[in-house]
């Protein structure tokens, strides 16, 4: 890292007109850099902000478990948390901000004489120009931004390739967004991704591997020492540890319970009983949607089952056809001929599997609907007993979503889509660990309320939960595939991920502030 920072140098060295070049690219002479003020890069800006702060706070929380309990296992170790807290520290912090920021006298791109200011421009390590303090050279929001990839040596070798892809994207842009708003050239992000990325370097021995048991044991022994200084929270904290915590999913599905969730307590706490009484409510009609490409022998199989199911109840199917080339229309045919009762939805041309989960949720006419995949990998006999867990759990309860067990996809799509739920459930704390999973159960008019996007069908918790709605999980059974290829693959998803997951959270932020009770007091005095 050290010969590649030294390249990097030399080449703006060199050629210390690519830097204004670029700069350039995101300037008008009318209206200056178009990044200023500019809604979403500020909101780009923000997340950046908000994810180091989390990943901070994350990082002594495991420091501080270390010392005083032992920590769960869903917590970083507190040598983990040690190992980011210096990566952020040196790097952002002390080298970035503190020493190159207020020593180099590089000026900003827009305090530049050709780009409106009143300053001239100086290349990379030159010391004592211009600018006074809070200088170009280097970016702290861009090495801030580097330092989140700390957290691929924490996570699971086999989850490393996925979360670094991802995780680099969203460093990337947010980096991108400060070149964007003149705050930075390109060789201040590039010098500053490269300084942080020696630092996650040269600390990785010292706090992971075996390195890093020394120190969770070194630590323990002091916590074990500072429980026995302090008899009485030594007690409460064995009182504590004593409870148990391991929820075990019962094998009997329709015994399964609500986990109720409400987007304001942590996951500890999910499984507390709700604070009010909740009644239990009876859908008068459950609509199955079911979204289809290219799936006519998979409906010839999937459609009976879902009939067989909900043979006790009354219920329609409704196949929504996303501009199928093969025999979909026919067998739907043949399947009404045979008295299911099953509607035929066509998509004139191919529009995607979010846009054709929301035709079929205009078009049901039913009160609760239950989505489910066409390709038949999700099993229809779970469908009852999601239906009947949303009646049980009440008003109060928005959505049961399925969560798959004994994944039969391939290890490249297992290991994207374990990589994309830990980074949504970290980012949203949607409480869901498996939002891929095609079979959900919502009431119809809450349905239809839900903002829509593309992709909005992988966060249906995260929007549940912003209605203030609890939402409950079914553990569900995953089978091969009996017909065909997925129409959906690994990377067009992931290009959109990055995206979809900061739109997420923007329309969570957005919607914060929520009116709690609403009540309609004219009508409730007639």
């Amino acid at each position: 890292m050290t010969i590649v920072l030294a390249l990097v140098s030399l080449f703006f060295l060199s050629f210390p007109g690519i830097d204004t070049a670029v700069s350039a690219r995101f300037y008008d002479a009318g209206h200056g850099f178009f990044g200023i003020g500019d809604p979403d890069l500020n909101m780009v800006r923000e997340f950046g902000n908000a994810m180091t702060i989390a990943i901070l706070s994350a990082s002594v929380l495991a420091l501080f478990a270390g010392l005083l309990a032992r920590p769960p296992r869903w917590l970083m170790r507190p040598s983990e948390g040690l190992f980011i807290i210096c990566v952020y520290a040196i790097g952002p912090g002390l080298i970035v901000n503190a020493v190159l920021k207020s020593t180099s006298g590089r000026v900003r791109p827009r305090d530049l004489t050709q780009f409106g200011g009143s300053l001239d421009f100086t290349p990379v390590w030159q010391f004592g120009g211009q600018c006074l303090g809070n200088c170009s050279f280097s970016s702290g929001e861009a090495a801030a931004a580097a330092s989140v990839l700390a957290l691929v040596f924490v996570a699971p070798r086999g989850d490393r390739p996925a979360l670094a892809l991802g995780l680099g994207a969203i460093a990337a842009m947010i980096s991108a967004a400060r070149i964007a708003a003149g705050g930075h050239f390109l060789s201040d992000v590039l010098i500053s991704w490269i300084i942080v990325l020696a630092l996650i370097a040269a600390f990785r021995p010292f706090f992971l591997g075996p390195q890093g048991r020394l120190i969770d044991a070194a630590l323990a022994r002091f916590g074990a020492r500072l429980r026995r200084l302090l008899p009485k929270a030594a007690a409460t904290l064995r009182a504590v540890e004593a409870q148990p915590t391991d929820i075990r999913p019962q094998s009997d599905v329709a015994a399964l319970a609500t986990f109720p969730y409400d987007g304001r307590h942590s996951m500890d706490n999910a499984t507390s009983p709700p604070p009010m009484r909740t009644r239990p409510r009876r859908f008068a009609m459950v609509s199955v949607v079911v979204p289809a490409k290219n799936e006519a022998d998979n409906l010839g199989v999937l459609v009976p089952e879902i009939a067989a199911a909900l043979a006790g109840r009354d219920h329609e199917i409704v196949v929504v056809d996303d501009g199928s080339t093969d025999g979909t229309a026919a067998m739907i045919e043949r399947l009404r001929a045979d008295r299911i009762a099953v509607r035929h939805i066509r998509h004139e041309r191919s529009a995607g599997q979010s846009r054709a989960v929301r035709t079929g949720v205009l078009h049901a006419a039913g009160d609760c609907i239950v989505t489910i995949d066409g390709d038949g990998q999700n099993d229809p006999a779970f469908i009852p007993a999601m239906v009947e867990q949303l009646e049980a759990s009440g008003p109060a309860c928005g959505l049961v979503a399925g969560q798959r067990t004994g994944r039969t996809d391939s290890p490249a799509k297992r290991l994207a889509s374990r990589a994309a739920n830990r980074l949504r459930t970290a980012i949203l704390k949607d409480s869901t660990r498996d939002t891929g999973c095609g079979l959900k159960a919502l009431p119809t008019d809450l349905f239809r309320r839900l903002p829509y996007f593309d992709g909005w069908h992988r966060y249906l918790p995260a929007l549940v939960l912003r209605e203030e709605l609890t939402i409950g999980h079914l553990d569900v059974k995953d089978r091969q595939r009996r017909f065909g290829q997925s129409n959906y693959g690994i990377f067009d998803r992931a290009a959109r991920g990055a995206l979809d997951l900061f739109g997420v959270w923007w329309i969570l932020r957005r919607g914060r502030r929520t009116p709690g009770r609403v009540e309609d007091v004219t009508a409730s005095k007639e």
